[in-house]
């Protein structure tokens, strides 16, 4: 499996036939509710929070220090490890268990899929063709990716790109001397007549009104994917990516974007603006179809660094400019990347 929407529809699959253990049977029957075609259900979403419970409380008191080991007993319970095609059972109600609706907001829901940190592969690929022992030395790794807290950040930050795009959307219809300077400053050489800027700012309007659609979308899913996870060169230098295949809005997380504001060159932006920055930057590519021609780090200056044509089509640099247009960004900020 190689991105989120192959493993929900491995959750589909599996939910087609009723195959959990008789003490699941309602919670069986909720989750296979959650799990639209479209993508998971608001109204189904406490489903995932009773499901943890049952797994939870599988633990005794005398549990309290041995983390895992009753949730993984519950899960083989539940997958009925005696019978064929278990492992594809518990990898879903480990999936189940790491998934979470994070915030309601308006007409939009927000979820983050939040795989163990011990995971190299998805759940249904991490557990394939392993038998019951292996099975459950899997299930017993808890600790998670994310984390609450990061968690809660994901949200935050797509509320924030939400806020700012609108704002664009705002400031590019009726775009004074101003927004038009600025679009100048990250897409065009000194030497651009007015007639290109303008020009330009009529593209960026269209780009900005589809990321702020997709900004406001009914269903955003934030994860990681364990197996790029593993790849160091994936988790070091990339933030966050997209992937024109998956069916549903998906933003997947990195190493990176979880230590947003540790870098040196990034010390004055807040964590939570290059969070915002980042989802900006994925949902350009998800929905303008931008590129990466050039990163932030590597100068975005147009006629010196990058032409105006690769600026218009690179994903930074609509990041850049929209944060800079809503006034997030500081005079230093914008010295260092337009070099």
């Amino acid at each position: 499996m190689d991105i989120f929407t192959d493993v929900y529809k491995a959750l589909i699959s599996v939910l087609q036939t009723k195959s959990l253990d008789s003490s699941w049977s309602t919670i069986e029957a909720e989750l296979k509710a959650l799990c639209a075609n479209s993508g998971p259900s608001e109204a189904k979403s406490d489903s995932l929070a009773k499901a943890r419970k049952k797994i939870e409380d599988a633990a005794g008191i005398l549990d309290i220090f041995n983390t895992g080991k009753p949730h993984a007993g519950e899960i083989l319970k539940a997958a009925q490890s005696a019978t064929v095609g278990f492992q594809k059972r518990a990898a879903m109600l480990k999936t189940f268990k790491h998934f979470y609706f994070v915030m309601k907001k308006g007409n939009q829901s927000i979820w983050v899929v939040d795989h163990p940190k011990a995971y190299t592969q998805w759940a249904f690929d991490q557990l394939d063709g392993k038998t019951e022992k292996e099975v459950r030395a899997q299930l017993e790794q808890e600790e998670e990716t994310f984390g609450a807290s990061r968690r809660k950040m994901m949200s935050d930050a797509l509320q924030l790109a939400r806020k700012w795009s609108m704002d664009v959307v705002v400031k590019l219809g009726n775009a004074d001397a101003n927004t038009l300077a600025i679009v100048k400053r990250w897409f065009h050489a000194d030497a651009a007549t007015e007639q290109e800027v303008k020009a330009t700012a009529a593209v960026l309007l269209a780009g900005y009104k589809k990321i702020e659609n997709a900004c406001n979308s009914t269903s955003i899913i934030f994860s990681d994917r364990p197996h790029k996870r593993a790849d160091k060169g994936w988790n070091d230098t990339t933030f966050a990516s997209v992937r024109s295949d998956d069916s549903m809005p998906v933003i997947y997380i990195f190493h990176a974007f979880l230590n947003a504001g540790k870098r040196t060159f990034f010390g004055n932006i807040p964590k939570l603006w290059l969070c915002a920055l980042t989802v900006v930057h994925e949902l350009s590519h998800k929905m303008v179809n931008t590129e990466d021609k050039r990163y932030d780090y590597d100068g975005l200056k147009p006629g010196r660094s990058i032409s105006a044509a690769d600026a218009l089509v690179n994903a930074d640099s609509w990041a850049y400019f929209g944060a800079d247009l809503v006034g997030v960004l500081s005079q230093g900020t914008i010295n260092d990347v337009l070099k």
